[in-house]
């Protein structure tokens, strides 16, 4: 379902210098343009008098937003280190539990959250019940699958037909080494078929009126981002993978390592991780204390090499994952086989 407007237009998007324009309908469906929030609202059919709430807006809220929620005002972790938006009045409470009356607002909207949530059927739930209509956004499952998930994502989305389904995702770190870290963020073109053109590819855009079917796939066995262990080996596979990938979006990089320790304080690997994320930065005196920190937990070459550097254009060794996790290997046994990876059962 769709609000009643004509997609059938274009827009001119400038990306860091490259202008590019952008059809709002493709072979894929019709794509919203939500990272443009006056065109979002017009396509939308949001008007100025309509009373809107933005469930978990983060460090993007919608600007047309009337009430916007966020369940973790000062933890960041969920958002890679992006702090709240400064100037924006939010209530602190989750997706699953809106303190708001039964339809009290004209509409509702999620952009990047549903996939986060604990119990995403309580989350469909809250909004449909505090809502007249809304809109939903999520990456899409397969997406996620070929090119790696963010680290506090429980959940893998895809619409079939017209109900959103929420999957458990089934590993903690990702067998592919998250390739779009590689694939796209040295390019303005890539970046504007990922976010832009090809915005309805690689995200499901769910739009509703006065209700929508969900489904649910739970499994208990598969990745927990409340269990401490799941959630610092995802935010630590990220960094690593991140550096192998071509070292893009350190910042967000360097979050991911501070997390995992924050989570495990004495995990020399995160340790030395966040160490060569930093001398990468050019902070080499926190860097040397990270890499200190690393080999006085663990006796190991690579880390006594990494705190005896003293040249900036010294090149810091980044020690990987030299282990296995049971979920993982258990995940990876069902697509791997002795000549290829069977995506066609991977992507189902």
């Amino acid at each position: 379902m769709h609000p009643n407007f004509n997609f059938n237009q274009v827009i001119n998007i400038n990306f860091r210098g490259y202008t590019r324009p952008i059809p709002l309908t493709n072979s894929f469906g019709n794509v919203y343009p939500v990272l443009l929030d006056d065109i979002l609202a017009n396509v939308l059919n949001v008007t100025d008098s309509d009373k809107v709430l933005d469930i978990g807006g983060g460090s993007n809220p919608f600007s047309k937003a009337t009430v916007v929620t966020e369940p973790y005002l000062e933890y960041s972790a969920h958002r890679s280190g992006r702090q709240v938006k400064p100037g924006i009045e939010y209530l602190e409470c989750f997706a699953e539990d809106l303190p708001f009356d039964n339809k009290s607002f004209d509409f509702a909207i999620s952009r990047q959250v549903f996939e986060h949530t604990n119990s995403p059927s309580d989350a469909c739930k809250e909004m449909m019940r505090v809502s007249k209509r809304g809109f939903i956004e999520t990456p899409q499952k397969k997406f996620e699958l070929l090119f790696g998930p963010n680290p506090s994502h429980n959940w893998f989305v895809s619409v079939e037909g017209d109900t959103i389904v929420f999957e458990r995702r089934k590993f903690i770190r990702h067998s592919l080494r998250h390739l779009g870290m590689s694939a796209f963020p040295s390019s303005q073109e890539g970046q504007l078929l990922l976010h832009w053109e090809f915005k309805n590819l690689t995200n499901v855009q769910f739009y509703w009126e006065d209700h929508f079917k969900y489904e649910v796939i739970d499994s208990q066995d598969g990745f927990n981002y409340a269990n401490p262990i799941h959630a610092s080996e995802a935010h630590l596979d990220v960094a690593i993978c991140g550096i192998l990938q071509g070292g893009f979006y350190l910042d967000a990089r360097a979050s991911d390592a501070r997390t995992a320790i924050q989570l495990r304080p004495d995990w020399s690997l995160a340790h030395n991780t966040l160490g060569v994320i930093l001398w990468k930065q050019g902070d080499l005196n926190e860097a040397l204390s990270e890499f200190r920190i690393a080999a006085e937990l663990e006796k190991r070459d690579e880390y006594k090499h990494n705190a005896s550097l003293s040249n900036p254009a010294d090149e810091p060794i980044l020690v990987d994952f030299e282990y296995a996790l049971p979920i993982d290997e258990e995940y990876c046994s069902k697509y791997l086989n002795s000549y290829s990876l069977d995506t066609s059962k991977l992507l189902k």
